[in-house]
């Protein structure tokens, strides 16, 4: 009897010390059970503390599960909101990057040489500005122009490239030629030198008229309007200023005042009207300023030329512009 006792004892240990996750209550009743001893204890107590702690672990758990679900639907608006601020964010990320510009500006008596990211190569005349979107990229080959430039465009037949000039537009895919569209002048005009280029008009009724050019034409057309009209002769004296030569072909003394103006960044002032209709006909290649005066006294008796050097202004610290007077010659009056 006390060899079967020990085992039971022996028996009673090894299992308490394996069930150790359970309560207090079961083991006891399953010690009860195998020890024999099951009329010292009172089963029926220890089964409804042992069913109270069941239903409290399953209340817990279901209020973590209700809770659960409460911080789910909370979580719910906090995504969306988030979601929509991103995008919100990388909507404004667009749009900056949309209008962003870049631009090249040459001076008065300086002309600039640019290469856009397509290769077009540009030459900018004095006081000339370009500007174009970024990224400039072969879908998106478009210009916009206030001045005067020579462009050779990279040919790329699957994409034109679009130069806008005032109320004009030229479209090309592979060409040279030459626009001018100072602000201050009334007309926009394009000559040709190679390829072909079609260039369209809107007038202030937003109607609109488009001519194909061919090399060696030369249009203009006032602004405001879509009355393109063709110019005849040689079209050099509109695409040589690219080479640093000045083509004067019949070209009245008052334009010829606004080109010195632009290449030397001097003031020209013409004291009479009657001379602004004087007209030269002559060429200036890489000549200094002093130089083309000269000449034109020469090629025009009639006419006197007097030139003054700019002082720095000692209050201002800037350079006033040279200024060059064309009066009547008095000594032939």
């Amino acid at each position: 009897m006390k060899k079967e006792s020990l085992h039971k004892d022996e028996q009673l240990s090894q299992y308490l010390a394996f069930n150790r996750e359970i309560s207090k209550e079961e083991k006891e009743m399953q010690a009860a059970v195998m020890a024999g001893m099951t009329d010292d204890i009172d089963v029926d107590f220890a089964f409804k503390k042992v069913m109270i702690r069941t239903r409290k672990k399953d209340k817990v758990k279901q209020l973590v599960q209700q809770l659960t679900k409460v911080a789910a639907v909370l979580a719910i608006p906090l995504l969306i909101y988030s979601a929509w601020s991103i995008q919100k964010q990388l909507s404004k990320t667009e749009v900056k990057q949309e209008f962003a510009e870049q631009q090249f500006n040459s001076p008065v008596g300086m002309r600039s040489h640019v290469i856009l990211p397509d290769g077009t190569k540009v030459w900018l005349n004095a006081e000339s500005l370009l500007r174009y979107e970024v990224p400039f990229v072969q879908q998106n080959r478009k210009i916009y122009l206030e001045g005067e430039a020579f462009l050779d465009v990279a040919s790329n037949k699957n994409s034109p490239f679009i130069v806008t000039a005032a109320n004009t537009s030229i479209e090309v895919t592979g060409t040279r030629f030459n626009v001018k569209a100072y602000p201050e002048e009334e007309v926009v005009a394009v000559a040709l030198q190679e390829g072909s280029v079609k260039f369209s008009a809107v007038d202030q009724a937003n109607q609109s008229n488009t001519v194909e050019m061919k090399p060696g034409d030369h249009y203009e057309v006032e602004k405001n309007s879509k009355n393109l009209k063709a110019i005849p002769g040689n079209i050099d004296a509109q695409i040589s200023w690219h080479k640093n030569i000045l083509v004067l072909d019949d070209t009245p003394l008052e334009e010829v005042a606004t080109l010195l103006e632009r290449w030397y960044g001097v003031k020209v002032i013409i004291t009479n009207d009657e001379l602004k209709k004087y007209k030269f006909s002559t060429t200036f290649e890489n000549e200094p300023l002093n130089r083309v005066l000269e000449l034109l006294q020469l090629s025009s008796p009639a006419i006197k030329i007097i030139y003054k050097p700019g002082k720095m202004n000692k209050v201002e610290g800037e350079k006033n512009y040279s200024t060059v007077i064309i009066s009547k010659n008095k000594e032939l009056m």
